[in-house]
């Protein structure tokens, strides 16, 4: 069998790099979902209801909560 050619130093260490970090690429996206869409089913459910803002204002501090929740169970994790 023929023996796999090593991959250059460079490319290796960009592979490592990304590997490292990936995980921690959704964080900012999962922060932006959690907030908007909690405040989004606040704001639906203000207009269903007749209470602005104040749904509206709990769905975001839920969503604050959720992303905050998120993010340190990402960044707490142990390998």
């Amino acid at each position: 069998m023929a023996e796999q050619p090593k991959p250059p130093p460079e490319k290796s260490r960009m592979v490592e790099g990304l590997k490292a970090v990936g995980p921690y690429l959704d964080l900012g996206m999962t922060f932006v979902v959690a907030i908007g869409g909690g405040a989004w089913l606040g704001h639906w459910a203000d207009q269903h209801w007749g209470t602005a803002p104040w749904l509206l204002l709990a769905g975001a501090m839920l969503g604050i909560v959720v992303g905050f929740y998120h993010f340190f169970s990402v960044v707490l994790r142990k390998k």
